[in-house]
């Protein structure tokens, strides 16, 4: 057993620290040891981490996290005690990597899916805010391997398999050649054991042969480069196991033919040197053109950079040679890992986002000279997926703000018609719930469940897909007509109770959508195709008494018969300064109903409110409306009072979830009066709220609906 400074030398021998700096690295190596006399919950020692991790030269402090982020630590040093003696930076570190330890849904007996484990690797990616703690991640896969020998057959297949499907590539997409090819070797040691042990052998009965061959090609080439005045650094490079068992397989070679068995490293100072080099040895020795890679001019995806040749060497045997500086060289064996002390010098399945940030890190690190760099991207790490498991750890892709329901209906249509709430980590959550990359979802069903209306409300959240939402509108359409034209009336009359706006008559509102018919508005409105955004916008419209007419011809003073009206100008409300100009599609004209749809670089368009453009807008642009009035004196004054009206089941915390609500909409509450039946049970409030005309009633509504034990929410304008 190791002491305390036993640990830190090994750990942090390469640093320069202040006395401050070294009591925190000291404090860190004992509570590591301490962890040997723990109760056992994590099969690695987290010393044995810290010590790989000082090999790849990473920065203090996520060695300092390695150390205390021992499984066998949590339950006496929970986050909070890491922050008070580490500091937040550190304790976020600890976190992550105690979250990633507890992952343990690889299924070794289901089928290889490379879909699948790219998805798994991208899942864990996504979960990983800060790139170090993966790197610290693949460490603790390392030392896990390391001590795999000590363990049952079928643990030490269900280990090894995982790394190789999932780790193993992971340390490649980061460029750490030195986890890389550790992982491989021991993964492959475990997976297929005799064929090991044969290249093993293979490799170990001519070894003395090999290297007395390389000694001679190393003598001839020192002696060639200092002829030419080129300083280099010569060597023979280590093969591993792995990558010729897999070169073995892919060009059905024995091992005897393959031609970087005899291989040789050479290091210049620059990359002009690199291809003066090159142009001596293939003027030396005929090279195989088909083994020629220029990694250097065209990196490959991790990053690396290299000159790869074959030569026909002395006495007609091949050798492989490997060109590259120093830099090339640091890059290609620590990976990302480097940069953080040292110089910072096409499938459809991948995620481009996130393979895009990987490269936008790495790219961010060679262009900088700061070491404090990774501060300050510690957040790039982001997909535009997230990665939600099945029951089954099957893992699904879907988009960022994805709900239970969307994820239902990712799967299969009829579970997702048939859905009526889920479990997220084995917790019930609405489902409405914002799901998280790492979630496992149990979708809860019915026998003959059907969609709910209230899953096409944007307002509401149930669905982000449009794929979700067209197969609920699908549904809808195909059900009787009767009964759509039925629900389309409730619908409405819903609606018009809601906003107190008994004056407005359905043929008014059919006539503003284009319906010759009140009853296929209804119908439409029964199918989705009409959604309540929509119908609450239209009715709203029609409350306002400014947008009549007659008031409008008083406020504004237009004459209608003058060409004047091509001049008008519409204004947003609460923003005159706006720029606004009139949609060609529909040709707005003074006293038409109006919306401003918000343009990318062209200011606000003016539409009429029943325009076609505007009504076959996309979920995600219908958020794009603004309200604007051709008066701008009513613009200018944006605000008017309303009442609010709430029937709820009364609880405790109620009223402070209302109070809540309207913050997080920025309302300001004027007065409020409420009103409690302790019999019933029930709660009346009239709140008096200033909103400006900006507002839409029909989203302020659903919002507060929302609020558990809300039964109605009605408003009714001053």
């Amino acid at each position: 057993m190791k002491t305390v400074q036993q640990l830190y030398e090994d750990v942090f021998k390469d640093f320069t620290l202040t006395e401050a700096q070294q009591a925190r690295c000291m404090q860190a190596c004992a509570m590591s040891l301490e962890s040997d006399n723990l109760p056992e919950k994590g099969s690695v020692r987290s010393y044995l981490v810290a010590e790989i991790l000082a090999c790849l030269k990473l920065d203090q402090e996520t060695l300092i996290a390695a150390l205390v982020s021992d499984a066998n630590l949590e339950a006496i040093y929970p986050i909070e005690n890491i922050v008070e003696l580490f500091g937040q930076s550190t304790a976020k570190l600890v976190k992550g990597v105690r979250k990633l330890n507890k992952f343990k849904d690889f299924d070794v007996d289901r089928k290889p899916d490379d879909i699948q484990n790219e998805r798994l690797r991208q899942m864990l990616l996504a979960m990983t805010s800060d790139i170090r703690i993966m790197i610290m991640k693949l460490a603790y896969r390392v030392a896990r391997l390391r001590e795999l020998k000590h363990e049952s057959e079928q643990v030490r297949h269900q280990i090894a398999a995982e790394t190789e499907l999932i780790f193993s590539p992971l340390a490649n997409r980061l460029g750490i050649a030195q986890l890389k090819w550790e992982l491989e070797d021991l993964s492959f040691r475990y997976l297929h054991p005799d064929e090991y042990k044969d290249i093993a052998k293979q490799l170990q009965s001519k070894r003395s042969e090999r290297e007395n061959y390389i000694g001679i090609v190393l003598d001839t080439l020192d002696e060639m480069l200092k002829a030419h005045n080129i300083s280099a650094k010569i060597t023979g490079r280590p093969k591993h196991i792995y990558s010729i068992w897999k070169k073995m397989k892919r060009k059905n070679l024995p091992i005897d033919e393959l031609y970087d068995l005899r291989a040789v490293r050479i290091y210049v100072d620059s990359v002009q040197m690199c291809y003066e080099t090159l142009s001596l040895i293939h003027s030396r020795w005929n090279y195989v053109r088909d083994e020629f890679d220029d990694y250097i001019t065209t990196p490959k995806e991790n990053g690396y950079q290299s000159i790869h040749t074959v030569i026909i060497g002395p006495q007609g045997q091949t050798v492989e040679i490997q060109i590259r500086t120093p830099e090339m060289h640091h890059s290609a064996e620590y990976g990302i890992a480097a940069h953080w002390r040292y110089k910072e010098g096409g499938d459809s399945q991948f995620d481009e986002n996130l393979e895009r940030s990987i490269a936008n890190i790495r790219q961010l690190l060679e262009n900088s000279e700061d070491p404090e760099i990774f501060k300050e991207i510690s957040t790039e790490l982001q997909s535009k997926h997230i990665y939600i498991m099945t029951p089954q750890n099957e893992i699904i892709t879907l988009r960022q703000g994805a709900t239970p329901l969307d994820f239902a209906y990712q799967i299969h249509t009829e579970l997702g018609h048939r859905c009526r709430g889920a479990k997220i980590n084995g917790r019930i959550q609405p489902l409405s719930h914002v799901l998280n990359t790492g979630d496992k979802v149990e979708v809860l069903t019915i026998k003959n469940g059907e969609p709910s209306r209230n899953w096409l409300n944007p307002n509401l959240g149930y669905l982000t897909s449009s794929s979700a939402r067209n197969k609920v509108r699908n549904w809808f359409n195909k059900q009787n007509k009767v009964e759509n034209i039925s629900t389309g009336e409730s619908l409405f009359n819903r609606e018009i109770k809601r906003l107190h706006a008994e004056s407005v008559t359905s043929s008014k509102i059919a006539k503003r959508f284009k319906y010759e018919t009140i009853e296929t508005f209804f119908e439409d409105v029964g199918k989705g195709r009409i959604n309540e955004r929509q119908l609450t916008n239209a009715i709203q419209s029609v409350l306002r008494p400014e947008q009549t007419q007659s008031k409008q011809q008083r406020t504004f003073g237009f004459d209608a018969s003058t060409d004047k009206l091509e001049q008008a100008q519409a204004y947003v409300i609460g923003a005159v300064h706006l720029t606004t100009h009139l949609a060609p599609c529909c040709t707005p004209k003074p006293f038409d109903d109006i919306v401003g749809f918000v343009t990318r670089g062209r200011g606000v368009t003016i539409h009429k409110h029943d325009c076609a453009n505007i009504l076959n807008l996309s979920h995600d642009d219908q958020r794009r409306i603004i309200e604007v009035s051709w008066d701008k004196n009513q613009a200018e004054k944006p605000c008017f009072n309303a009442e609010l009206q709430v029937i709820a089941f009364d609880r405790k915390g109620l009223l402070r979830d209302v109070m809540s609500a309207l913050t997080d909409l920025d309302i300001n509450l004027i007065a409020s009066q409420t009103k409690t039946n302790t019999q019933e049970n029930s709660v009346n409030m009239s709140l008096t709220l200033e909103l400006d005309y900006a507002t839409n009633l029909g989203d302020l509504l659903d919002y507060i609906e929302m609020i558990p034990n809300i039964e109605s929410v009605s408003i009714k304008t001053e």
